[in-house]
């Protein structure tokens, strides 16, 4: 008896202390660039450039003949992290500031080419950003994959409104919204929106030390097999059936 009170308290006290530390802020304590991009995993892109890889000839031939790509802000910017090509981050920082520029690559090119950016286009893209985390209304994966690395993009640029992006993300959405539906079986993460938790999930671990997968191990264990499951081709309907 003595044992298992002892035993029910420690649990007791672990389950205290974890309602404390998961309420904790949520704090970014990276410098730029902070998204995708940390210092080891820009060292390995740089020495591809240096050895002439294929994919790095691929990318460089993609972006210095001026290809129609579909994200070309994510795209000049990298080039310019790997490359220090000035004129290809300035022409990052000229799309981010256009029109047609999304949140995601916005926080992107915020977060990779800072020391490009002038004065006014700071200013700009800040209150860009600043404006696309505060709303929380849409709880997508994606949605909320974008609010966070702008919020990561824009910590230490202004107070408060990217700490309360990073807890509500954390907090309100993973601990109390995806993890309750993971834990009871839900498919709550669709095929086509794995990419944007993977970004999520590495965007958050890099900058904050909090990896959202020890929340729940045993489903991400299984994640990558059923994921490469799901492409598998579906049945193709022929005359001999």
């Amino acid at each position: 008896k003595a044992t298992f009170g002892l035993a029910a308290a420690f649990c007791a006290g672990c389950a205290t202390l974890w309602a404390q530390t998961s309420a904790d802020p949520v704090a970014v304590f990276t410098e730029h660039p902070r998204l995708l991009l940390r210092p080891q995993r820009l060292r390995l892109l740089k020495r591809e450039r240096q050895r002439a890889s294929p994919r790095w000839r691929q990318l460089e031939t993609l972006v210095a003949g001026n290809a129609p790509l579909p994200e070309r802000g994510f795209a000049w910017a990298l080039f310019y992290q790997i490359s220090g090509d000035e004129d290809f981050g300035r022409k990052a920082v000229e799309w981010a500031i256009s029109p047609a520029a999304e949140l995601r690559q916005q926080a992107l090119v915020f977060d990779w080419c800072q020391d490009l950016l002038t004065d006014s286009e700071r200013r700009d893209l800040t209150a860009r950003l600043g404006k696309g985390i505060s709303s929380t209304s849409d709880a997508s994966i994606s949605a909320v994959r974008t609010r966070t690395l702008a919020a990561i993009a824009l910590y230490d640029h202004v107070p408060e409104t990217p700490q309360r992006a990073l807890d509500q993300a954390v907090h309100q959405w993973w601990e109390g919204a995806m993890l309750p539906a993971l834990r009871s079986g839900k498919s709550v993460v669709p095929r086509d929106d794995a990419y944007a938790l993977w970004e999520l999930l590495h965007a958050i671990r890099d900058n904050t030390n909090l990896d959202l997968r020890e929340s729940i191990p045993h489903f991400f264990k299984d994640f990558p097999i059923e994921h490469l499951l799901s492409h598998y081709p579906p049945p193709y309907d022929a005359p001999e059936n």
